[in-house]
């Protein structure tokens, strides 16, 4: 029966009978009257969120298009495709029902994509064009580019700075994966931005008050209370405010101030001295909000903020927040905060009840408005009761709401309402997934048929990353084929690690199949074949072919070459994949990646580590590498998406191909890239001091936060294995009780961390000694070979034992400068952990010898003998023993391992351009700005420069102390700059950038200790 069914129609499949429209119509009546909730009441004659956009699309023409008039007669040829891409993209944004409904995002996208490639450098134009490729396909290499444009251009400031603030605002959606510092300095600029236009009369009317409260309510922040209250206080007495906009203001203000003495907290954590400032600000508030609505019942603000007051039980005696609620939707229909502020009142927490929350939801959809704020508001009530049960999949298969969450949303679907049409791809693929959630999988299965993979982005951020489109669309069509018990069964088998039970299962599926078999049950089985090959131990090999079989796809584009090679096709976005086979916490992973058709040459890639994720949740850690601003590719220890206290190192650089190698020991992890240790046994750790827990049951993958659009990382050679849990031995166990304890504890750390770098490094070599040679490199396969023959002791290869590298042989010379790095950094690392045991005995001569660090001698970096210590990351560079000279957007680095103090002295020639540079870590001698100037930054407040005339050699000295940096030009001090902060591991000299493609000469470069 299923098979015919699916030959009819789709949309007669799928919205056939109006009976099915007047059942879930009734049956959310029932409910309302089960839960004595009264229907939402749209009274005629209400307005709706049209009216305002209306009055935005007015005020856009009296303010914005005059200038943007001005400014595009410079390009008389694009003059009328951008008159037209900017009046329908600002039509959009306002949300004027007057747009052409023909130009939906996609189309806005490519419009604005080739003017902005067409140079017209028009700052509203380009913040337009971001705009609409963000919203279009989330394109972070357009979109980005967009914006930084718009937002350096010199004819910005000719707009009121509200345009800016826009800009900041896109900025902040597309850093919205970054750190909290990020988001909260990008918040800050954009509150600055939008105050210096909130300040000025002539950027809104007192006819546009309504609008200017709509623009200007963000700012009222816990942080800009805290940091900007003064201001904000300022703005609500500037004297161009109209009664109604001045008490909408204060009102929020002094709401906000109550929240920030309350906290956000439960409210056993509240302390009485909160609590009585928070009813006294919300009693203020109230009285504000109230005289709004007096002055203007026809608006919805003041009532919608009414709630919040209500719901905290400050309300005047009988007043409900549905009475406020209800006060907001008369004036209009679709505001909604008013919706949300609701929600929040009928959570349990705050006294409400799942069946309350149900029972809006319900009385949303009677209202038969496919309006933004009310489509937006059930989206919302179904997030927060994800949130509020214990699962939300049994909650939507429960009558009444399955029938009116999947009636509600089947007509939304079909709506024709110009932006739901627009939206209509992901609105379908959104109702496929809910009757998934809600255990109807024939309408699932039959919804997806008409939905492409993959999801749009919309509906994917909808589900978690585990719970993806694979898993969706696979359970759909096994459950509507009848083949949920054995698929239940085979699962269970899968959970408990009966990896032949959950084998033979999976394929019993597959061969009673009709037609393809879904892709996640074709992972399933290979993740069972490689599971039964990993728990040998033996070295098993990683592939990617065409299907895909061994991956999990979460987000972006990947490929498989018939080679086995894993390919990302970069969209201008970020991109998840994870292995299917469970790896646990005892592992050795090696591969290697290739960066190709990139753009600027920077890019990167991060391996996942311990994925695990539940219903609601998912975690991770990842082997990071990016490339730095100012430092250049570096690698670390992600967890998420976001920097950890992890070390930043920089690893040498052999082209755009990164070998990794990653150690993993009960979750302790050890990262090598380019055969440099980026950590050992490293634990990550959050912020609060929670360490990363690393499940038997997680995966590995590769992500990146964004790929370059037309971008490809080659993935390959990728090969695992199983280790044996380690046995806990170490130092931390050791007795150690006197001097002679500690000195032969040392040694033997000594010889412990080099036995492990030689282990790792000598699996390392022996791969490239076999890459080399299918490369038909014999001479340097045999070099290679020689140092690993090396590794096979448990001492250090010493450096005037290590072959020499020719020219050309760039594989070999990141091999040996990665160990030589390494050797160090391990030495060091055993040299500071022994001092400290050291110290705990007060053991003077120990600590005396452990204090002098291992690189503190006299070094001549242009010596023959560091020649290995070099590495070109860009650029031209010639380098004698007497000589190094750059040329063009060039730099290169020097291997350095050492921390202040320490003196650099060089003769400095510059012949071209003006950014010739010393970066040592946070602080670099350069010439920044645009006049010929040698300092130091970044730059202390009133720090002097030194004027310096091109193709003149100056000598230079720093010197780097413990408390600050010293700059001298000829021998005569020109200023001090920040202290050097921790370990440098490179230095990085540089002759131009990108900017400013100069040429400058090094000579007598000398490194020393600090006298």
């Amino acid at each position: 029966m299923k098979l015919i069914f699916t030959l009819l129609p789709a949309f007669a499949a799928m919205f056939s009978c109006h009976a099915a429209d007047t059942d879930w119509r009734q049956a959310a009546r029932d409910f309302l009257k089960e839960q004595q909730f009264a229907p939402i009441e749209i009274k005629p004659g209400a307005r709706s969120a049209i009216d305002l956009a209306k009055v935005r699309w007015a005020w856009m023409q009296r303010v914005l298009l005059p200038v943007f008039e001005k400014n595009i007669a410079q390009w008389p040829q694009q003059a009328e495709a951008a008159r037209s891409f900017v009046k329908q993209a600002l039509l959009a944004k306002a949300g004027h029902p007057d747009v052409d409904p023909k130009r939906p995002w996609d189309v806005m996208a490519a419009e604005g994509t080739a003017l902005a490639k067409a140079k017209v450098e028009e700052p509203l134009l380009l913040w337009l064009a971001a705009w609409v490729v963000w919203e279009s396909n989330e394109g972070y290499t357009d979109a980005w580019d967009f914006l930084s444009r718009a937002n350096r251009h010199k004819t910005l400031k000719d707009y009121p700075s509200v345009v800016a603030a826009y800009i900041e605002a896109q900025f902040n959606e597309i850093r919205r994966s970054s750190n909290s510092e990020t988001i909260a300095k990008s918040n800050a600029e954009r509150t600055k931005r939008m105050l210096k236009s909130a300040m000025d009369p002539a950027v809104f009317t007192p006819e546009e008050d309504e609008l200017f409260f709509d623009e200007v309510e963000f700012v009222f922040t816990n942080a800009n209370v805290k940091e900007r209250q003064a201001e904000l206080q300022k703005l609500c007495d500037a004297p161009h405010l109209t009664p109604w906009l001045r008490e909408m203001l204060l009102g929020k203000l002094h709401n906000r101030i109550a929240w920030t003495h309350r906290g956000g907290g439960f409210a056993n954590t509240v302390k009485d001295e909160g609590w009585k400032k928070f009813e006294e600000h919300q009693m203020t508030a109230r009285g504000h909000f109230k005289k709004a609505w007096e002055l203007r019942p026809d608006r919805p603000q003041g009532a919608s903020s009414m709630i919040d007051i209500v719901k905290c039980g400050h309300g005047e005696p009988g007043e409900t927040t549905r009475l406020w609620f209800d006060r907001a939707i008369a004036a209009q229909c679709d505001y909604y905060s008013a919706y949300y502020d609701l929600l929040w009142a009928l959570r349990p927490r705050w006294g409400g009840s799942i069946d309350q929350m149900k029972a809006f939801y319900c009385a949303c959809t009677l209202t038969g408005r496919h309006d933004q704020g009310v489509v937006v508001a059930m989206r919302r009530i179904l997030e927060y009761l994800e949130d509020d049960v214990d699962d939300i999949r049994l909650t939507l298969s429960q009558e009444p709401l399955k029938q009116v969450v999947l009636g509600s949303n089947r007509e939304i679907a079909e709506s024709k309402e110009v932006y739901r049409l627009w939206q209509h791809d992901w609105r379908l693929a959104d109702y496929g997934v809910l009757a998934w959630m809600a255990g109807d999988y024939e309408t699932a299965y039959d919804t997806f048929q008409q939905v492409p993979v993959p999801f749009p982005r919309q509906t994917r951020r909808r589900l978690n990353l585990r719970a993806n489109e694979a898993e969706v669309r696979a359970q759909s069509a096994l459950y509507t084929f009848g083949f949920n018990t054995e698929w239940d069964a085979a699962e269970e088998a899968y959970t408990l690690g009966r990896a032949n039970d959950a084998l033979a299962g999976y394929q019993d599926i597959a061969s009673r199949f009709q037609g393809e078999p879904p892709g996640l049950l074709l992972e399933r089985i290979a993740a069972c074949k490689f599971e039964k090959d990993f728990a040998t131990g033996k070295w098993v090999k990683m592939w990617a072919f065409p299907d895909l079989a061994e991956w999990h796809h979460l987000s972006g584009f990947w490929t498989g070459l018939k080679t086995g090679t894993l390919v990302n096709n970069g969209h201008g976005a970020r991109a998840f994949l994870l292995h299917n086979g469970r790896v646990g916490t005892n592992f050795e992973f090696t591969g290697e990646y290739e960066e190709k058709d990139l753009p600027d040459g920077k890019q990167g890639l991060s391996i996942i580590l311990g994925y695990h994720g539940g219903e609601q949740t998912e975690d991770w850690i990842s082997c990071a590498h990016w490339d730095s601003s100012g430092k250049g590719p570096v690698g670390s220890m992600l967890r998420k998406m976001y920097q950890t206290a992890a070390p930043q190192v920089t690893p040498p650089v052999n082209g755009r191909t990164w070998k990794f190698h990653i150690i993993c020991r009960n979750g302790l992890v050890t990262y090598r890239l380019n055969h440099r240790d980026i950590v050992v046994n490293h634990r990550t750790t959050y912020k609060d001091g929670e360490t990363f827990d690393m499940p038997e049951n997680s995966v590995i993958g590769f992500f990146h936060h964004f790929f370059h659009e037309k971008s490809h990382t080659h993935i390959r050679r990728l090969m695992i294995r199983r280790l044996d849990p380690p046995d806990e031995k170490g130092d931390a166990k050791a007795v150690v009780a006197s001097l002679a304890d500690l000195r032969a504890g040392f040694a033997a750390r000594c010889r412990r961390v080099t036995a492990d770098l030689n282990a790792a490094a000598l699996i390392e070599a022996e791969q490239l000694a076999e890459d080399r040679q299918r490369a038909k490199k014999t001479d340097e396969a045999a070099k290679v070979t020689a140092f690993a023959a090396l590794l096979k002791s448990d001492a250090p290869v010493k450096f005037a034992d290590m072959p020499v590298a020719a020219p050309g042989e760039d594989a070999l010379a990141t091999l040996l400068r990665g160990y030589h790095a390494s050797l160090e950094s391990r030495l060091a690392a055993a040299r500071r952990d022994w001092k400290e045991k050291a110290l705990e005995l007060n053991e003077s001569t120990m600590v005396a010898e452990l204090e002098t660090p291992l690189n503190n001698g006299v070094e001549e970096p242009l010596a023959a003998a560091n020649a290995l210590k070099w590495q070109k990351q860009s650029g031209e560079w010639q380098r004698t023993t007497e000589l190094l000279a750059g040329n063009g957007d060039s730099t290169l680095l020097y291997d350095f391992n050492r921390s202040a103090p320490f003196q650099i002295d060089f003769e400095i020639t510059v012949l071209d351009g003006m950014r010739p540079r010393l970066v040592m870590g946070n602080v670099k001698f350069a010439n920044e700005a645009y006049k010929t100037t040698f300092g130091l930054y970044p730059q202390p407040k009133g720090a002097k420069l030194f004027t310096y005339e091109r193709k003149k050699p100056y000598q230079i000295t720093i010197k780097a102390a413990k408390d600050k940096t010293e700059l001298l030009v000829d021998g005569v001090k020109v200023c001090d700059g920040p202290k050097v902060e921790g370990v440098l591991d490179v230095l990085q000299f540089r002759a131009g950038d990108d900017y400013s493609k100069g040429k400058a000469e090094f000579r007598k470069i000398r490194i020393s200790p600090l006298p």
